[in-house]
């Protein structure tokens, strides 16, 4: 049987056999007896982290050099090396772009717990103009949870090469291809849409979830429920702040240099944002309040039940504490936000 054990990586499911998801139940076990932890072990990653890597540390180095021998003839860039560390799974990624129009990845995953049994994986994405992903792969995902934006097509042929002519044959004829410049940036993104889809309340929520929880030895309540929930509502946040800072970036005027001066100064608020968010960025604008503004945000606080409009709200808190701040500008996509510059 197998379990998804290793957490989501780009647009597929990494498995690991019932061998594996037992040792890493025990480890994690040994370890921590805590539900939440434990929990954590096996939902999708909230931080992802591409370190970058060789392809010496490969353990099936003639089978990564064979696949990107085709890549190459056909006129595919090599992106780089990487490594992800993501539970107890060790992802090394090489990652490769065909003529800005499509990404191929070339899996080797491993578990910390037993380095000899590797599992080997390719996949080719591409973005379509409706902001939607089209994905081929040749491993299927216990998972079936997914974006609705985002069609994943399997193949169980040996040739990466049959990936991209299948990811060409599955486009819709209506749409057209954008061009990724950035390949990086392309996979985390990616991969942060599906992780963020993976910690909404209804999949948290939903059968499959708790189903693979409960594999793992996790004591399902609503109580631990309620909890995931809200770590979910969280990191959706912050989600859709990152997703308007790119946004804001591609479209912005100014050079890298500023930029990278300013975009640690921007504070974002956006209509998804709970009460604990928009305090949080209060003291982002703020810096120090004064005790008659400490007075001021705390009534505000014991008052407030539940934030009906938070954009409203925070620009009623920058009016009533006299904080002085200047709109950078608002969007509506990807959701409605409004960001600003303390002054």
């Amino acid at each position: 049987m197998i379990l998804e054990i290793l957490g989501w990586i780009f647009l597929v499911v990494i498995c690991v056999g019932a061998y594996f998801a037992w040792k890493i139940y025990r480890f994690v076990k040994n370890q921590n007896n805590s539900d939440i932890s434990l929990a954590m072990s096996v939902l999708p990653s909230m931080e992802m982290e591409l370190e970058p890597s060789n392809a010496q540390e490969w353990k099936e180095v003639e089978r990564l050099e064979y696949i990107e021998s085709e890549l190459k003839k056909i006129g595919a860039s090599h992106v780089g090396f990487f490594c992800v560390y993501n539970g107890y799974a060790i992802i090394r990624i090489s990652m490769w772009n065909f003529k800005d129009q499509a990404v191929a990845i070339i899996y080797e995953v491993l578990s910390e717990l037993d380095k000899e049994n590797v599992s080997f994986i390719y996949e080719v994405s591409c973005k379509l103009d409706d902001g939607s992903v089209c994905v081929t792969s040749n491993q299927h995902a216990v998972y079936e949870s997914r974006p609705k934006n985002h069609k994943i097509v399997f193949s169980e042929s040996n040739s990466i090469l049959d990936f991209l002519k299948g990811i060409k044959s599955e486009l819709p004829k209506d749409k057209k291809v954008q061009r990724i410049r950035d390949s990086k940036s392309y996979f985390l993104e990616c991969y942060e849409d599906i992780s963020e889809w993976g910690w909404r309340p209804e999949q948290i929520r939903g059968d499959k979830t708790q189903q693979v929880l409960s594999s793992v030895g996790v004591t399902v309540t609503e109580e631990l429920m309620d909890e995931l929930v809200e770590m979910g509502i969280s990191y959706s946040v912050d989600v859709n702040i990152n997703r308007a800072r790119r946004v804001l970036a591609k479209h912005s005027k100014m050079s890298a240099d500023q930029w990278e001066e300013i975009r640690e100064k921007l504070v974002f608020i956006n209509e998804s944002m709970r009460l604990d968010h928009l305090v949080e960025a209060v003291y982002d604008i703020a810096g120090e309040l004064t005790e008659a503004q400490e007075q001021v945000l705390e009534g505000f606080q014991d008052n407030t039940d539940k934030l009906v409009n938070p954009i409203n709200a925070f620009q009623m808190l920058l009016q009533t504490l006299n904080l002085r701040v200047k709109k950078v500008t608002s969007m509506d996509d990807p959701i409605k936000t409004e960001v600003y510059l303390p002054l």
